[in-house]
């Protein structure tokens, strides 16, 4: 199932900080978004968007470029699996979601 928050540390590397840097301005702007799911820190697309003065469906856009981007890159140079086929499985796996 896909959610709408993500780790701290994925969270850090799209807003180009460090994941203790991240900690830090959670705390200094008390953001509402950030939630503590089974013992782990979770931050909202919602909140992630307006950190970064833009909507939430662009946001998961570029999620989903970024995703299809790690799914070419897996692939790349393999003469078995084409990155044609990587964007099959990941259409397929949007369309399953």
């Amino acid at each position: 199932m896909n959610t709408l928050t993500l780790d701290t540390k994925f969270t850090a590397e799209i807003l180009g900080l460090e994941p203790e840097d991240l900690r830090m301005l959670v705390e200094k702007e008390h953001l509402q978004g950030v939630l503590k799911i089974d013992h782990q820190w979770r931050m909202s697309v919602f909140t992630i968007a307006k950190l970064l003065n833009t909507s939430p469906e662009q946001l998961l856009e570029f999620l989903e470029d970024f995703a299809l981007g790690e799914l070419m890159d897996e692939v790349a140079g393999d003469p078995f699996f084409s990155e044609v086929d990587a964007r099959e499985v990941y259409q397929a796996s949007l369309a399953g979601a």
